[in-house]
């Protein structure tokens, strides 16, 4: 059972990485973000971005609520409320 939560957290957490990087890379083609440095991380697939600053504020936010939080009970009712 860990290893079956272990990968659908990696999983999630990979998932919500490439959906912010996408929706900050369409947001800067309208113009409607701030110019940060964009690093296309294949010649192959345009979709594989990397933002470092965008990378830097997830970061941020995940040790913002790991502190919040302050254990794994709380963060845990908030992941089932939000799901």
């Amino acid at each position: 059972m860990f290893v079956v939560a272990v990968s659908a957290s990696i999983i999630a957490s990979q998932a919500m990485i490439s959906g912010t990087f996408s929706i900050i890379q369409q947001s800067l083609s309208l113009g409607c973000f701030p110019r940060v440095k964009v690093v296309h991380t294949s010649d192959k697939y345009e979709g594989q971005v990397y933002v470092p600053e965008i990378n830097y504020l997830l970061m941020l936010a995940c040790v913002g609520v790991t502190l919040g939080f302050k254990n794994t009970t709380q963060i845990g009712n908030a992941y089932g409320i939000a799901v």
